[in-house]
């Protein structure tokens, strides 16, 4: 469906509790409303009934409260599907949709049909997931002494992975030594001893992989340091020995957060013969389970839409890896992985580790001397958007409620208002409504010669409008 923000749309109910067979559509009508019991109202999709639609936005958040609504309704919203149609064609609209429906199997309608459907999942209520490591277990006290808590960890997102035998992304950590405390930066896992105890394990960050060495008791040659550099996967397996531990077959990449060289048991990896919707060949098989990387074409995403990518083992991932920009190198993919989080400067400050790891934990702070566009210094207030990946600006604390009508403003602390209205939007108040020049810090009134210029200026804009 081709449309912008700005286009009004129906939602069409697919109603499939009398179909008899999964190829036959089932009966389609456009949404008109929720009566007073909380039961959905419908009516035909033709024209004449356009008064009746209820009719929806991408800028509002009337589809939200209705899902709601809807959900509550049906308990198994399994046996109907809800698609997007314009209300200003909805009669074309609905052809075109029962002609994909009666042919939903098809990958360009499967695909469409993805693009123009309402997924019942994105608005279910969402419920915490059972973790595999019982938190009870977890010696909370050591992840302190790493300048660590359950409630950093938590609001960050990364305990959760943890929690899940996962490793968390690149945390900074205090590690004590002495009378002095090193900052540094590493992935953090649980893991159990042999009394099944559960302990931490630290995965430090190193500025290189360390492929000079031997890597249990194998040595890299120049031609595998290469393919490592190159792609983060040797592209084959090798015999490993572990301290203590009998030999095995290893899959081995690098981990892009850590430089950390990985391997992985060959003989833990479960390669299937299909992969989104795409047999392999024997060859495509073959290739991927030796470790090499393998163009595969033509997979299903879940939402339907039909992509490429290049396949491989990859150690880190313990599974297979989908690369999908496979003409930038690893180095590449790295340093954007690595660039993930709150920067090391911002606005020409430099953050310290502490208050990196406290935007990225989502915590709000209060940053002073920063330099905008013009070279003036100014505080403000940060946060991390987690989803855009960036550092955001308030001029108040975005964490408190601001009184009603005051806007939350993406700017800057107060002292500097008018400072960076000059500098960076163009705008003053009125006393220095004339000043050309940026304003120094905290100034909100000319100096004696801005002042002087100001009564030159207006003394040329009297002259000129003389007859």
């Amino acid at each position: 469906m081709e449309s912008n923000s700005n286009d009004n749309y129906v939602l069409v109910l697919e109603d499939r509790t009398e179909v008899k067979n999964e190829k036959e559509a089932g009966k389609l009508s456009v949404i008109s409303g929720i009566d007073d019991k909380g039961g959905l109202k419908t009516t035909e999709a033709i024209a004449a009934n356009q008064a009746a639609f209820l009719k929806f936005n991408s800028k509002d958040g009337l589809l939200k409260n209705f899902m709601t609504n809807f959900l509550k309704q049906f308990n198994n919203p399994t046996h109907f599907g809800l698609y997007k149609v314009l209300a200003d064609n909805v009669e074309q609209g609905v052809d075109n949709l029962r002609t994909m429906l009666q042919s939903r199997e098809k990958p360009e309608n499967k695909q469409q049909l993805a693009e123009i459907g309402v997924p019942f999942e994105d608005y279910l209520p969402q419920q915490k997931n059972a973790t595999a490591i019982d938190e009870s277990k977890v010696d909370w006290k050591q992840l302190a002494a790493l300048g660590l808590s359950r409630e950093r960890l938590e609001q960050s997102g990364e305990l959760d992975k943890m929690l899940n035998w996962q490793k968390s992304n690149l945390l900074t950590i205090a590690v004590p030594i002495g009378d002095t405390t090193i900052y540094t930066e590493a992935r953090l896992a649980f893991r159990t001893d042999d009394n099944d105890n559960v302990g931490l394990a630290i995965h430090p960050l190193r500025k290189e992989p360390q492929l000079d060495f031997p890597y249990m008791g194998y040595k890299f040659s120049p031609e595998e340091k290469e393919q490592l550099l190159a792609t983060g996967n040797l592209g084959k397996t090798i015999e490993v020995t572990p301290k203590n531990a009998e030999p095995f077959s290893a899959y081995v990449s690098i981990d892009p957060q850590t430089n950390e060289i990985i391997a992985l048991r060959a003989d833990r990896v479960n390669i299937p013969k299909e992969i989104k919707g795409v047999t392999l060949s024997d060859a495509q098989y073959k290739d991927l389970v030796e470790g090499k990387a393998v163009k595969v074409e033509g997979m299903t995403a879940k939402s339907g839409k039909i992509f490429n990518a290049t396949l491989q083992v990859n150690a880190e991932k313990k599974g297979i890896e989908f690369i999908f920009d496979n003409n930038r190198g690893f180095k590449e993919r790295q340093q954007q992985t690595q660039q993930q989080g709150a920067p090391h400067k911002l606005c020409g400050l430099e953050l310290s580790d502490k208050q990196r790891e406290a935007l990225d934990s989502g915590r709000t702070l209060y940053l002073k001397n920063m330099v905008d566009k013009q070279g003036q210094p100014f505080n403000a207030y940060v946060r991390m958007d987690k989803e855009q990946n960036r550092p955001r600006f308030y001029k108040w604390n975005p964490d408190k409620k601001q009184e009603t009508g005051k806007e939350k403003v993406v700017a800057v602390a107060e002292e500097h208002k008018t400072q960076v209205a000059v500098n960076n939007h163009g705008k003053t108040n009125e006393a220095t409504k004339d000043v050309k020049e940026p304003l120094k810090t905290g100034q909100t009134q000319p100096t004696a010669e801005q002042k002087q210029q100001q009564n030159e200026n207006k003394q040329k804009k009297s002259r000129g409008r003389k007859m």
